[in-house]
């Protein structure tokens, strides 16, 4: 019986420069990082195509690469460095996001600066946008180049009950409950207000009226989607009220006009919110909202864009 022969095995031999590989980002780099989306896709853990290469936004600056998600069609900015991060290409990141309808930054360099991994984490604790950073490594083996695709940063992710409390602010934990929610409104034409938009237990929603939102609430009593309006614009609409509540009464929940504060109409589900329930409970909460807030806004907003008019008739009757 003859001797089996031990394989040979062949040694990673690190290349500095990724340039050996793909000599220009626009002409090399990119073309290989769309014919090789899917391991892009596995590095990210999440199924991505792409929408377009070199994408001009409204705003100004140009994408690397346009892609979406394919389960929720939430789309992706990709943008690629064959160097180390620098400040000019993390301020370019920033700016995507803001001019652009992406909800996912994916940004690829050969390496990056701590102060740059702790701009990119601090991002995806303020529930705006998720952002990853990944690091491309380029190897010899025998002769051959080879790579891999490493994820450094990334949005927080669900845990278990036990870890959330242990391990994770209250600020972050909202951010994740509101995270897919929010980008599930905005496929109902229901979009989140930017600057100066409400965070923490709450997040605030465009009615096209200034001074009033729609908004979400997760606190102990239950889940709630409601009305902020103020105090003046309240007392027109209780003309209404009857009307209003003949036609929130078909929605699950308790309806509530509340005149104190942020002059709200409410609609609360029965269900008690728990910031650290397991992923199933918090998956419950969120398709309450997504159900009931497109609903809720198609009874109220006939009333807001009548508010809105008069409103601009009596301005316009005063110049």
């Amino acid at each position: 019986m003859s001797k089996q022969e031990t394989p040979k095995i062949h040694l990673l031999e690190p290349k500095e420069s990724l340039r050996k590989a793909w000599p220009h980002e626009d002409r090399d780099f990119t073309p290989w990082v769309i014919k090789n989306i899917d391991v892009l896709s596995k590095a990210l853990n999440m199924e991505l195509e792409v929408v377009k290469e070199q994408k001009t936004l409204p705003g100004g600056g140009r994408v690397d690469i346009y892609a979406q998600q394919v389960n929720t069609e939430e789309k992706v900015v990709i943008e690629n460095q064959l160097e180390p991060s620098d400040n000019d290409h993390c301020l370019r990141l920033i700016g995507y996001a803001a001019d652009s309808e992406a909800n996912i930054l994916v940004w690829l360099a050969r390496d990056f600066d701590p102060y740059h991994l702790r701009i990119m984490e601090w991002l995806n604790e303020a529930d705006t946008i998720n952002i990853y950073a990944v690091k491309v490594q380029l190897y010899c083996v025998n002769g051959a180049l080879a790579t891999d695709l490493q994820t450094v940063v990334e949005p927080p992710q669900s845990q278990e009950t036990a870890s959330r409390s242990d391990k994770k602010s209250a600020s972050t934990l909202y951010a994740e409950f509101y995270r897919p929610l929010v980008a599930n409104l905005g496929r109902s034409d229901i979009h989140k207000v930017g600057k100066g938009g409400w965070r923490g237990k709450w997040r605030s929603f465009q009615t096209g009226l200034s001074g009033a939102v729609y908004a979400t609430g997760a606190k102990d009593s239950g889940v709630q989607v409601f009305l902020s309006i103020g105090q003046k614009r309240l007392n027109q609409l209780q003309k209404y009220q009857k009307e209003i509540n003949n036609q929130l009464s078909d929605l699950p929940g308790t309806v509530l006009w509340v005149e104190e504060g942020w002059s709200r109409i409410i609609l609360e589900s029965i269900h008690p919110f728990r910031l650290t329930a397991p992923d199933a409970e918090w998956e419950v909460a969120r398709q309450w909202i997504v159900k009931n807030m497109p609903l809720f806004k198609d009874i109220l907003q006939p009333h807001i864009n009548q508010l809105r008019k008069d409103e601009e008739a009596a301005s316009g009757a005063q110049e």
